[in-house]
């Protein structure tokens, strides 16, 4: 990783937590891009477009999408739909749905459709490409 950074063959960006979840978020929706006031006066904000709204500057961010998001969900049914818990539900529905393909490791189980309460999918089967049931011990022989 470090040998193909310094060789300009990777490049690395930093991104405030809440401006990457946003970008996620917009690639997800199809916005074309947002203005936060996240990075403003820092090196982050170094050649990016700024604009001012009512008195306050702001930085101009473009979508985050992904070819790939790997997932883990406490549940899933067989047509993807998904449950999460706890944590799980921070970032893993926007990834789900910024991704072009979205493979999700199911914790608990995978079960038949229906047998999630429809209240508690939290992403739709619609954005999920793959579901794989990890080991009760999370432990690949």
């Amino acid at each position: 990783f470090v040998q193909m950074y310094n060789d300009d063959q990777l490049d690395a960006e930093l991104v405030p937590q809440g401006t990457l979840a946003e970008r996620m978020r917009a690639a997800a929706a199809g916005i074309g891009a947002f203005y936060t006031p996240a990075s403003v006066g820092t090196e982050l904000a170094e050649g990016k477009e700024h604009r001012e709204i009512n008195g306050r500057t702001y930085v101009l961010e473009y979508p985050l999408p992904a070819d790939f998001a790997l997932i883990r969900a406490y549940r899933a049914d067989t047509f993807g739909n998904l449950q999460f818990r706890l944590t799980q539900r921070n970032f893993n529905p926007i990834m789900a749905m910024a991704a072009d393909i979205t493979v999700v490791e199911v914790e608990d189980s995978i079960v038949e459709p229906g047998e999630i309460d429809p209240d508690c999918v939290h992403v739709p089967g619609v954005y999920v490409d793959r579901l794989v049931k990890i080991p009760e011990n999370g432990i690949w022989d």
